[in-house]
């Protein structure tokens, strides 16, 4: 944890979903594999591929095809590579994060509301929530599909917050990726951050939020504080 203490207890959490509470990201990852070996595509770089995690939309082709070159045959990969994930996750539950249940279950107990912030359609969102037995856990969704500007953009914390009718600087926010954390510091949160495939550059760590190895370290963090509170 790079802030040392943790001194007053939030009145709500806002969740990130994807890599945070679901190991959806390794699903992902091999669902773009896969799809780039399908159209004859072979020099997967993953440098390249892991700075579109927690990104959806236009931007991740373009960030393709700067890394890869301009003959990155995005247009054919996307849709296959779309495919094969929702074959999968639309149908099965992802894979929980070590400490998802009992820190949202220890907040439920405290009757700390609990909301999500994710970059995700909602009807997909709904689909993992359920899938995963977690729905039930969330008081307020906040979905890509929902809001104007998606991460790194401050607005789905925002946006989260403010339907939790709490103020930002009251919530901890949970993330894995890059792009989570800059939204949620931006949107003035408590951040923690729980790094899934990429380690958080020394950049970003100059931003001065909390880095944990899981869940398990926030629901102590949570712990204190709610005891210190």
């Amino acid at each position: 944890m790079t802030q040392s203490q943790i001194q007053e207890s939030p009145i709500a959490l806002i969740f990130d979903l994807d890599g945070l509470l679901l190991d959806t990201e390794t699903v992902a990852r091999r669902a773009f594999v896969e799809a780039c070996h399908q159209v004859g595509w072979y020099r997967t770089d993953m440098a390249v591929y892991v700075q579109c995690i927690g990104l959806h939309g236009p931007e991740i082709g373009e960030i393709l095809k700067n890394g890869y070159g301009s003959d990155f045959p995005w247009e054919d990969i996307g849709p296959i590579c779309q495919q094969i994930y929702h074959e999968f996750i639309d149908h099965q539950a992802a894979d929980i994060k070590p400490g998802a249940v009992e820190l949202l279950t220890f907040a439920e107990a405290r009757r700390i509301p609990c909301g999500l912030a994710t970059s995700s359609r909602m009807s997909s969102t709904e689909s993992k929530l359920t899938l995963a037995e977690l729905k039930r856990f969330f008081s307020v969704v906040v979905s890509g599909d929902g809001v104007e500007r998606r991460k790194p953009s401050p607005e789905p914390y925002l946006t989260a917050a403010k339907r939790l009718d709490v103020d930002p600087d009251r919530c901890w926010a949970l993330e894995d990726s890059e792009n989570g954390v800059r939204s949620a510091v931006s949107a003035g949160c408590t951040v923690f951050q729980v790094p899934d495939i990429v380690e958080p550059t020394q950049q970003l760590r100059e931003l001065g939020h909390n880095i944990v190895e899981s869940l398990h370290d926030v629901l102590t963090a949570l712990t204190h504080a709610t005891r210190e509170g």
